[in-house]
């Protein structure tokens, strides 16, 4: 112990079975820049932590589980000095000496030749390693690519700035591995710790140096930050994966085909670096692999080509691929292929459904009698299915035309409506129209439906719809209402004549016995007849009103101020009748477009009818409301009712259920309501009353 405290070339330190420092001399403990004193009871590794990832800390624990010495060169950083160690175990302790090398002196003259030698390489970093990975040498540059100072680099194991995952490619390079065994030089990529915390995708390119005898002793690492070209492999990989294309390269002198990782996904194979140039064929159908090896040649030929072709997997999956080749000469003139592929499976499915959705739609417009078009709002350009090119007559090769050639096919009278529905349709969404056109002199009833789409700035950008030819549904219309009017002047032909009988039969009773009677009796008869001639003059001036053909002026009225004017006019009847009115409306109704005569008349219709339904009185409620696009109109009274297998008939001209009516009068109203576009809808149960109910639209703004 003495000695090695007299030797002030020899530093000696004893640690205990738990790393602690039990004795330190002066030497050694400035070679780790502290005192004795400041060590003494210290845990080494605690202390000087970044020992750790170096030689020491391998070589220690080395030759305490073996239980020999060993020997190997550290640098110092402390101290910033090339040692010699030797380690061996006494009894629980180990016992170190340290002594001066040489080695700084030999680093230095080599940092000066590297630096001169690698100019070239300023900005990427140069490393010297042992032959089991220790740093010997660093360049400036490691400050500007990983943060570190020189001295937390030097003698240090390559290993310990590595991330976990590629600690076993890197070291590789240092147990000599079959894969770098048989060239002293190669290049491998591993991720570096940053000083900061973070990692840096580095690729190091090495050669190995070797002694008089051959042996590798050294490695020199050239290393280079590929951060940013791995961020651009890792997008295009995710790239090829979100759109379904692999990658794929072929030297024409080698028997395999490197792959992208998807291209093995696209054909249902494990993934690997290279695959065997008949594996690769394999999968494509047989029918295919003509005309897959036709467009290699292509591409040899003319430098590109594009091919579909199909492939079934392992699985027994058909897949559709389309792969684009081109051709690649090399240095030294040493030619390739490479290319990609594409999955076009699912599209291929998406355009078959759409080629028979198509065939079946033209199958069902033609059986419709449906053409369909297309309007491009933005180049004003409107294309024409063939149905509607056969119906406009235009020529087979027609098939788009300019919004204005289409509107003059339209008849004139009809230009007005047509042009106001389409501006409406771009502004709302939507077309519903029944218009005339004329095609070869021959006037035809057209039905079109349509819908806009817009962009995302409420643009419009398309009219879509069909056009169906509804000539002949028209013509059948006007031949059942002109059957229909015929059906019904035919009842109230009977019902005249059956109405008017009875009055005549009692007139020309009466004018018989007038002959015989006395003056008292012939009083008597004038009444009666008179009463019989009212009957006959009531029933003709319905009819008048039924049928006259009178100049109708339709102005915007307030509805609630003619429902007044009627409840006013007949308030006096209804108090006869002992029948209360009670008109209800909260709101303020919109106006009506009418001849308010007309509406007069329906509202006296049935306000009467509802009195006379009371005989015994009651309450008549009358609710006035808002409704979508107009007004509605409630009419509540307390009668008798009306059985429902009566309700369908009310409107029948002469079908009443008053005893003395001639139904004429809600025939009249009906008529009117519909010239209004209006509708009347009847409700009632027997015992309860009746409920009447009026809807008319409201006047367009």
């Amino acid at each position: 112990m003495n000695t090695f405290e007299e030797d002030a070339s020899m530093g000696f330190i004893i640690l205990d079975s738990n790393w602690h420092f039990i004795y330190v001399n002066d030497y050694g403990a400035r070679i780790l820049n502290r005192s004795p004193e400041e060590l003494i009871g210290l845990m080494a590794w605690a202390e000087f932590p970044t020992a750790i990832r170096q030689a020491s800390y391998s070589h220690f624990h080395q030759a305490r589980q073996s239980g020999h010495e060993t020997s190997f060169k550290e640098y110092v950083k402390p101290s910033h000095q090339w040692i010699h160690v030797n380690a061996f175990p006494v009894g629980e302790n180990l016992h170190i000496i340290l002594r001066k090398t040489e080695m700084l002196e030999n680093h230095l003259d080599m940092e000066k030749n590297l630096y001169q030698n690698y100019t070239n390489y300023v900005q990427d970093l140069i490393t010297l390693t042992s032959k089991d990975g220790i740093l010997l040498f660093v360049s400036a540059s490691i400050k500007n690519l990983l943060g570190y100072e020189l001295e937390d680099m030097y003698g240090s194991s390559v290993l310990a700035f590595c991330h976990p995952e590629d600690i076993d490619g890197l070291k590789k390079i240092f147990i000599h591995d079959k894969e770098y065994a048989e060239s002293d030089q190669g290049t491998v990529s591993c991720r570096f710790l940053h000083k900061n915390g973070w990692y840096v995708w580095l690729e190091n390119n090495f050669k190995w140096l070797s002694d008089e005898h051959g042996k590798r002793t050294q490695s020199l690492g050239i290393w280079r930050d590929i951060s940013e070209r791995k961020v651009v492999e890792e997008r295009f990989v995710q790239a090829q994966r979100l759109g379904q294309f692999g990658s794929f390269e072929r030297y024409l002198d080698e028997d395999s085909i490197a792959w992208s990782v998807e291209m093995f996904r696209i054909y249902g194979l494990e993934p690997a670096l290279r695959i065997d140039l008949c594996k690769a064929v394999e999968p494509i159908l047989e029918d295919d692999r003509e005309k897959v090896s036709l467009a290699i040649q292509q591409a040899m030929r003319d430098g590109m080509s594009d091919i579909e072709y199909k492939i079934i997997r392992q699985d027994g999956d058909i897949r559709h691929l389309r792969s684009q080749i081109e051709r690649v000469v090399l240095h030294g003139g040493r030619m390739a292929v490479r290319g990609l592929v594409h999955d076009i499976t699912i599209h291929k499915r998406i355009e078959h459904e759409l080629i028979q959705s198509k065939a079946t739609l033209e199958i069902a417009q033609e059986i419709a009698g449906l053409g369909h078009y297309e309007w491009d709002t933005i180049l004003n350009m409107v294309y024409i299915s063939d149905e509607l090119n056969a119906l406009f007559g235009c020529k087979n090769d027609v098939k788009q035309m300019p919004i204005e050639d289409l509107l003059e096919s339209i008849h004139p009278d009809d230009q007005s409506k047509s042009k106001a529905a389409i501006k409406n349709a771009l502004q709302h969404g939507s077309l519903d129209l029944v218009y005339r056109t004329v095609i070869r002199g021959e006037t035809r009833f057209l039905h079109t439906l349509a819908r806009t789409t817009y962009d995302e700035w409420g643009r419009a950008l398309c009219l879509f719809g069909t056009v169906q030819d509804i000539t002949i549904q028209k013509q059948t219309e006007e031949l059942l209402r002109k059957t229909e009017k015929l059906h019904v002047a035919g009842q109230l032909a009977a019902g005249i004549a059956h109405e008017i009988r009875n009055p005549l039969t009692a007139l020309k009773g009466f004018v018989k016995l007038m002959c015989h009677a006395n003056e008292v009796s012939k009083l008597r008869y004038y009444h009666i007849m008179q009463e019989e001639f009212n009957r006959i003059e009531l029933i003709l001036g319905e009819l008048l009103i039924l049928a006259k053909p009178q100049a109708i002026a339709y102005m915007p009225h307030d509805p609630l101020t003619i429902l007044d004017e009627v409840i006013q006019l007949l308030n006096t009847e209804a108090i006869m009748n002992n029948v209360e009115i009670i008109r209800i409306a909260n709101t303020i109704l919109p106006s009506v477009n009418c001849e308010r005569n007309q509406v007069k008349q329906v509202f006296v219709n049935v306000i009467k009818n509802a009195i006379e339904a009371m005989p015994t009185g009651g309450i008549l409620t009358i609710t006035a409301q808002n409704q979508a696009n107009g007004i509605n109109l409630q009419f509540v009274d307390q009668g008798q009712g009306i059985s429902e297998d009566r309700l369908p008939r009310i409107g029948e001209p002469f079908y009443t259920t008053k005893e003395k009516g001639t139904g004429l009068g809600m025939m009249v109203s009906f008529t009117i309501i519909e010239e209004h576009h209006g509708m009347i809808h009847y409700q009632s149960k027997l015992g309860v009353g009746t409920t009447v109910t009026i809807q008319l639209p409201a006047t367009a703004q």
